[in-house]
Formats: structure tokens, C-alpha cells, sequence
């Protein structure tokens, strides 16, 4: 199989124009925006909770100490409309200098130079990450941007609600074993939590079938019939309680993607365990750890006439320089510290998960921050084999068609031979006009 080509804070009083003789790497004169101090402006927006925010405008802070001919404009927001807020400001041509990107916006606007082409940013080191890795942030052979870390799909259970049922989490190897233990559990209660079907469905599928949904040109790998052979597992499952079923999902946890940690079924054990990106799984640890259970990664069961494990992975999130970018440079100057600096790695922490650059990674080690049970899920993902999925996978579109069919199976709207079609057939057709859109072919 071929791998998809992977991967407000106060305002500026005063602006003058100034011409830098360094900082282009095509060696032409730019124009540098600068304040009264002389010092370069930049702009960084990010989104994300309080937590990150000041994780990172502490990272700022102390950039701009050590480099005091730099001043950077944070621009933190929420999760709320992401693609409608950055489709306006790229139309607009008023994206941040850096600006954070989710997965499927690179391919979609990076092309005929969407974003600055990182690679001539002499500041920017990326030798510090895996150079197939590097490929998920490429278009036309130009590096438009930089992913920030990998995210694998990675189950983990609550070993100690197990327990309290008389599940040994030792003895669960295949899926029939969890099975079998779900009859254990008390009514209303279940294994594990997915807040989509899709995750254990894909990671099924890319078992049995070696490869990923979509392959490099965006055309579908699965028929009809491999569709609906996943669905009928993952409704056999959802039935014998391995699964929550959509219906105890929606009256507990709603349709929003929210974090597991504060929910009451979560905390009392009757979700007993999840899966999950493994860069965003912290807080279910935590929140059990408070009251005294104790949170573990499993080993993925392998699908029937699987061979190997073949989890999902994507990037996290990306981080692209605006096109006409004026002060290059600096902006690298920036970003490398971002991705590299052990400082500004100590100060970020594991706020946007655990990042790819090896030398954040040494950081955050060295300062014993990447330990317990982040690192077991870190270790276990970096260790798995994994089939690389393609942006259409982050597509809204996508994921309401996969939503609606399996809900309208669970509550009795519509059969699975049905659903299974529809998923199919509208699939396609979306993948086909993702591919045009992000001209794959």
C-alpha cells in the first residue's frame, strides 16, 4: 500500500516599515514589520482551554526574553467554529504569521503556494522529525507546513472498575474475550466508550483488509461488503455491551466531542474503559486517578483473520507560515523554538499532547514531564503498526454519514445491509469530491 503523502492580546500601537537585508531565503529585501523598540511583530493563533493558553503565552514570554528583537502577538481562541473562522481569514488574506491548521486544511489550501514554504526557512530546524512523518505536511512537494505530534488511536480501560466485576484486564486478548467479560458487568453498564463507531470500525477494517479506507489519489479501498461486514461486528459488540450502545451514549454524553473525565458513567466505572487519540487521553486518566482508579493501556485486539494491529493514525495538528509571509525568518526563529526549544518544551508541556520533535521529547523526558501513564500510551503508539490515514478523515461530511447510518441501525430506523450501502455509496461520492477539491489526481 501506498502511504498518503504524510505529513488576542493587546493590539500594536505603532507600526513602522524598515527594510531587513536577512531573513528571505530567496536573498531579496523585505519589508519587516517592527514596533517603536525596533523589534520584529509577529502573530501565532492557536485554539484551545485555559490550560493551553497559558501554557502558551508563558512560552511566548519567555521567547520574547532571550529574543528581545521579537515581539508575538498571541492569538488564542476557542474550539468553536474552526473551519468557518479560518476559511474567512484565509479568504481574507489575514491568517496569523504562524497559524494552527487541523489535517485536511493543508492538502485543501496549501496548494499553488496556499502557505509559505517552510523549507527555505533557514531558522526552522526540521531535522529533528521523522522524515515520513514530515510528508503529512506536504503539498506539491513543498512542505506548507509542520505537523505538532502524531495521534494513534489507543484503547485503555479502567482496570479497577474491572476488577470490582471480577475481570482479570489480563486475560482479555480477543474481542469475544470482552465479550464474554461484558456479561459481568451490571445493567447499563459497558466496556468501552467510543464517541464514534467510525474508531473501531476503521481500526477493524484496516485488519481485516491491510489497508486504509482511502488510498493516496483518495479513491476507496472498501466495498459494500467490507462496510457491512464492519458494521455487523461493531453492532454484534455494541449489543453484547463491549460497545456503549449510540442510544446510552447520546443520553449521557450528547453529540458534542467532549472529554469522558467529568461524565457520571465514566467516573462511576459503568463506562469502564475508552478509545481514543492518544495525545488527548490525559484527562480520563486523571479524573480516575482523583478518586482512586487506575487507568491502563490495552493491547488492540486484532480483528478475526487480521495479522497485525494496524491502528489509525493521523497528525494532531499542523502548524503552516501565511503565504506572504514579510519576516520569514524570524517567524522560523519562533517556531523553531516552539517545536525544538527545551525551555519553551518544558513551559508547553504535554498541553497539545506529546509533540514529534525528538528533541521536545528529550525535554520533556529530561524534565520528567512525559511519564506514567502518558508515556505507556506515547511507547504503546509509537511501537504499533499503523496504516496512515488521509485527510478525508477529518472531513465533517464523513463523519455525519457514518454517524447517521449507525445511529438509524441502533434505534431500529433502518437494517444494516442498508445503512451499510448508504455509507458506501455516499462515501464515494464525498471521497470524489475531496479528491477533486484537493486535486489528488
Amino acid at each position: 500500500m501506498k502511504k498518503w503523502q504524510k505529513v488576542a492580546l493587546s493590539a500594536v500601537t505603532v507600526l513602522s516599515v524598515v527594510t531587513l537585508a536577512a531573513g528571505c531565503s530567496a536573498g531579496k529585501k523585505n519589508k519587516a514589520t517592527t514596533d517603536n523598540k525596533g523589534a520584529v511583530q509577529i502573530s501565532f493563533s492557536w485554539w484551545g482551554n485555559d490550560d493551553r493558553h497559558k501554557a502558551t503565552q508563558d512560552m511566548i514570554n519567555g521567547f520574547e526574553k532571550e529574543h528581545k528583537d521579537i515581539k508575538v502577538k498571541g492569538e488564542p481562541s476557542g474550539f468553536g467554529d474552526l473551519d468557518q473562522v479560518f476559511t474567512t481569514r484565509y479568504a481574507g488574506n489575514t491568517l496569523a504569521d504562524v497559524t494552527t491548521l487541523l489535517y485536511n486544511w493543508v492538502p485543501q489550501f496549501g496548494q499553488n503556494g496556499g502557505f509559505y514554504d517552510l523549507s527555505t526557512i533557514k531558522s526552522l530546524d526540521l531535522s529533528t522529525y521523522d522524515k515520513d512523518f514530515l510528508k503529512f505536511g506536504q503539498v506539491d512537494g513543498k512542505q506548507v507546513a509542520v505537523p505538532y505530534g502524531q495521534n494513534t488511536l489507543v484503547m485503555y480501560v479502567n482496570k479497577t472498575a474491572y476488577e470490582r466485576n471480577g475481570i482479570d484486564v489480563a486475560s482479555l486478548k480477543t474481542w469475544d474475550d470482552y465479550a464474554a467479560a461484558a456479561k459481568k458487568l451490571p445493567e447499563g453498564s459497558f466496556m468501552i466508550a467510543s464517541p464514534t463507531w467510525r474508531f473501531p470500525v476503521t481500526n477493524w477494517l484496516q485488519q481485516k483488509t491491510g489497508k486504509a479506507e482511502f488510498d493516496d489519489k483518495g479513491d476507496l479501498n472498501w466495498s459494500e461488503q467490507d462496510y457491512l461486514d464492519g458494521m455487523t461486528w461493531y453492532k454484534e459488540m455494541a449489543d453484547a455491551r463491549v460497545f456503549v450502545s449510540r442510544k446510552d451514549y447520546l443520553e449521557n454524553v450528547g453529540t458534542e466531542p467532549v472529554s469522558l473525565a467529568t461524565n457520571k458513567k465514566w467516573l462511576d466505572g459503568e463506562y469502564g474503559g475508552g478509545i481514543g487519540w492518544n495525545a488527548g487521553i490525559t484527562s480520563d486518566y486523571e479524573s480516575l486517578k482523583e478518586i482512586g482508579d487506575e487507568l491502563v493501556i490495552v493491547d488492540y485486539p486484532i480483528a478475526k483473520g487480521g495479522k497485525k494491529v494496524n491502528l489509525l493514525s493521523k497528525p494532531s495538528l499542523l502548524f503552516g507560515v501565511k503565504k506572504n509571509e514579510k519576516n520569514p525568518e524570524q517567524v522560523g526563529t519562533f517556531l523553531n523554538d516552539f517545536l525544538n526549544g527545551e525551555e519553551a518544551n518544558k513551559t508547553l508541556g504535554l498541553s497539545r499532547g506529546i509533540p514529534a520533535s525528538s528533541k521536545a521529547v528529550e525535554a520533556l523526558t529530561k524534565n520528567g514531564q512525559l511519564t506514567g501513564f502518558m508515556k505507556e500510551g506515547f511507547d504503546y503508539a509509537k511501537d504499533a503498526v499503523k496504516i496512515n490515514e488521509t485527510p478525508f478523515y477529518e472531513d465533517g461530511t464523513l463523519t455525519t454519514i457514518y454517524t447517521t447510518e449507525i445511529e438509524a441501525v441502533e434505534l431500529g430506523k433502518t437494517d444494516l445491509k442498508t445503512a451499510a450501502k448508504n455509507v458506501y455509496t455516499k462515501t464515494k461520492e464525498q471521497a470524489a469530491k475531496l479528491a477533486k477539491d484537493y486535486k489528488l489526481k
